[in-house]
């Protein structure tokens, strides 16, 4: 999964159409910014599959940031986050199956981030 969802990262893709790349990115991102600026925490980010839908994973996205990447995140002005928080941004709302949200714990056990590709 990573590589496959890396290679539209690395072709600046515009949006993702894909539900479960959207889901990797953004899980992915999260867990990046909690390693990167409170090592320890990460299994905060598994709080993404008590989600209901993608708007709330969003929202869960924002306060990631708000709590994680500030001070402390040295990724926090470099281009690969705003284009990774971007796409983020601009997925459109789906409900999450179960399925879904099994998913998103499985995206947490990625070890490589986008974020450092």
């Amino acid at each position: 999964m990573y590589e496959e969802v890396l290679n539209k990262v690395q072709a600046q893709a515009e949006r993702l159409d894909s539900l479960e790349d959207w889901l990797f990115v953004a899980v992915n991102t999260m867990k990046a910014i909690v390693t990167n600026s409170a090592k320890g925490q990460e299994p905060v980010v598994l709080k993404a599959a008590d989600c209901k839908n993608t708007s709330e994973v969003q929202r869960f996205y924002d306060r990631i940031q708000g709590m994680y990447g500030r001070e402390g995140f040295s990724y926090r002005n470099h281009p690969k986050y705003y284009y990774l928080s971007s796409l983020i941004a601009i997925f459109p709302a789906k409900e999450l199956s179960d399925d879904d949200r099994e998913f998103i714990r499985k995206c947490y056990e990625a070890e490589e981030y986008l974020l450092y590709s």
